[in-house]
């Protein structure tokens, strides 16, 4: 019986950890960008990453030293989320008109395994010619998303075939500095043609 009780009461708490963490990040996911911005003044954003673009070239944020990036993480499985803010970044660069050769936007994946570099040169190539698909080891994908503050994690459908599975991400974009340093973080379903001039802004202040 008091085995029971203490599981019983173990049971609980963790389900009121569990479901007061998830009411948390409910909350924090309905502020705007300014606010989660101030937010995460105490956490800020490292924005490091040490990954392999869609040429099979090794990359880190030092390669785009002097330009700003923009960037995403998702993957190529994604069925709405992805192809959707990927259209979005697509119109922003063709809006943002030479201008956009200050920008370079980042599409990481978060499905290493099958977003080879070979998967990705296709997949971005889709959008627009001017994103940069970055893919790496379990490890290296991890890193960098533990740098961004990104999470994400793999969804089995069914147990029996476990390769038929999805990606569970965040959905955030991320603006960061000549230097590296974020700059702006967006929400998905921010509209893009506010993007458009938040950016614009960006670049004339910079």
């Amino acid at each position: 019986m008091i085995f029971r009780a203490l599981f019983l009461v173990g049971l609980m708490t963790l389900t009121a950890y569990v479901g007061y963490k998830g009411w948390k990040m409910y909350e924090f996911n309905q502020l705007t960008s300014q606010e989660r911005a101030n937010i995460l003044v105490a956490t800020p954003i490292e924005g490091k990453y040490s990954l392999t673009d869609h040429n099979g070239q090794r990359v880190t944020e030092q390669t785009y030293s002097g330009r700003h990036t923009l960037i995403f993480f998702g993957y190529t499985w994604c069925p709405d989320v992805c192809p959707t803010l990927l259209t979005d970044i697509a119109f922003i660069m063709d809006e943002l008109g030479e201008a956009s050769d200050k920008v370079v936007p980042l599409f990481i994946s978060v499905d290493p395994e099958r977003d080879t570099v070979s998967v990705l040169k296709e997949y971005v190539g889709e959008f627009h010619p001017g994103i940069v698909g970055l893919t790496g080891s379990l490890d290296d994908v991890a890193a960098a998303a533990k740098s961004f503050r990104v999470g994400y994690g793999k969804v089995v459908m069914d147990p029996a075939d476990p390769e038929d599975y999805s990606m569970s991400h965040s959905a955030d974009l991320f603006l960061m500095g000549p230097d590296g340093k974020p700059v702006k973080q967006y929400r998905f379903g921010v509209d893009a043609e506010a993007l458009v001039k938040d950016i614009q802004a960006v670049l004339t202040d910079g």
